[in-house]
């Protein structure tokens, strides 16, 4: 009689299942990775009021996860002293081999909890626990002023060093700067780790593309223009207006059959103040808040061109779900956005960059943007051979599957 090897124990954490990159990532790896290698507990905290909630549809899907009501994005002493309790609480009940933390605030209570864990598993003779953190972004600038940034980046370089095994970053241009630039963990510490999607939704993306065309009543010959993600001030979605506004003055024709379409939730005074900057620059019917939806196997086939318009990104998975549908993109240059998009092919002037599978513009520069999108939208072919190019290589490298294949391989690095 052979014995049965036991998968190892991994629990996974994460501040809040809201709408954006980071839940998905940790629901794909949850659904993906074998449970006979890997046995994953997920735990949760929960979103704020007026954000978007995807725990709904992957709770419809399937995934279950230890709700920690405490935990959320807001910095709250009593909360957060609450939820790093909570987190010892199930370190010590699940004894894991791997705390998988995710984001910023979950890696800043999980590694803590870390600390305090470890001496008390050690005499217990435990498994040794090994952390892996996951950088989706950072907060170490575009989030919070100075003083408090450099505080985050204080507490992240001791965690790095005391309490990480590996540090993943998702893009080779994220690892630069949490590497080099703001010098987080030790050397060889960390590892790039590309995102996944799921790609299945946009196999076949005509249906989808028709459904939601259909639903606006947009006619043949309308341009949609997307901008997708939750509504918060590092995306900077002001920009996405000022860029629709700053076509029509450079090419009012083609503005005029264009529709700017926001997609995503937030606060009734995040979108009170987008709805006033429509109106302050005289958008009218050209620009809508399309609000949250789930369908992106229709809303992003639908649209025609799709705008990234961050001040800071890790890899921003509205390019690789709307590159899927072989989509145009123009966006801010930052965080991963360049991996992405490829080197540099052409200057198309006032900040606008052709790129292999893209256009980029500078931080904050909406004539850049413009510009850009003024370009893919005035030659068709142009915008259809960068959407095949992006697609290609998509489908190529950000596979869901091939996301939890080299998870499972950094995994298994860490067996004792």
């Amino acid at each position: 009689m052979t014995d049965t090897i036991q998968p190892k124990r991994v629990l996974r954490l994460i501040a809040r299942l809201n709408v954006g990159g980071p839940a998905r990532h940790v629901a794909w790896l949850m659904e993906e990775m074998d449970p006979a290698a890997y046995a994953q507990t997920l735990a949760a905290g929960r979103v704020q009021d007026g954000e978007d909630d995807l725990g709904p549809e992957l709770a419809a899907d399937g995934l279950r996860w230890v709700d920690l009501p405490r935990l959320g994005r807001a910095i709250s002493p009593l909360a957060d002293l609450a939820s790093l309790l909570a987190v010892l609480g199930l370190l010590t009940k699940t004894r894991p081999h791997i705390l998988a933390t995710h984001a910023s605030k979950a890696g800043l209570l999980g590694r803590t909890a870390a600390l305090l864990y470890r001496p008390y598993a050690r005499l217990r003779g435990w498994p040794r626990l090994k952390v892996v953190h996951t950088f989706h972004g950072h907060t170490f600038h575009s989030y919070f002023g100075p003083a408090k940034a450099r505080v985050f980046l204080g507490l992240e370089r001791f965690l790095a060093r005391r309490a990480t095994w590996r540090i993943v970053t998702i893009s080779p241009l994220q690892h630069h700067e949490i590497v080099e630039v703001f010098q987080v963990g030790r050397p060889g510490q960390a590892v790039v780790v590309p995102l996944g999607i799921d790609l299945a939704p946009f196999a076949d993306p005509a249906p989808g593309r028709a459904r939601f065309r259909a639903e606006l009543g947009a006619g043949e010959d309308e341009l949609l223009i997307g901008a997708v993600g939750r509504i918060a001030p590092v995306k900077n979605f002001a920009l996405f207006f000022a860029a629709a506004a700053a076509l029509r003055g450079r090419a009012p024709e083609l503005f005029a059959r264009c529709r700017f379409l926001l997609i995503g939730g937030g606060s009734e005074a995040e979108l009170a103040e987008l709805q006033g900057e429509m109106d302050r620059l005289g958008l009218g019917g050209r620009a809508s808040l399309l609000g949250v939806r789930s369908d992106r196997e229709a809303f992003f086939p639908g649209l025609d061109a799709l705008m990234v318009t961050s001040n800071n990104e890790g890899t921003p998975v509205s390019i690789l779900e709307g590159g899927a549908c072989g989509l145009p993109v123009a966006a801010t240059e930052v965080g991963g956005v360049p991996d992405l998009l490829g080197g540099e092919r052409e200057d198309w002037g006032q900040g606008a960059k052709l790129r292999q599978r893209g256009v980029t513009a500078p931080v904050g520069d909406a004539a850049a943007l413009a510009r850009g999108l003024e370009r893919l939208l005035a030659e068709p072919e142009t915008a259809a051979r960068l959407g095949r190019a992006l697609r290609g290589y998509v489908e190529d490298n950000h596979a869901k599957q091939r996301l939890a294949a080299d998870i499972t391989r950094l995994y298994d690095q860490a067996r004792d």
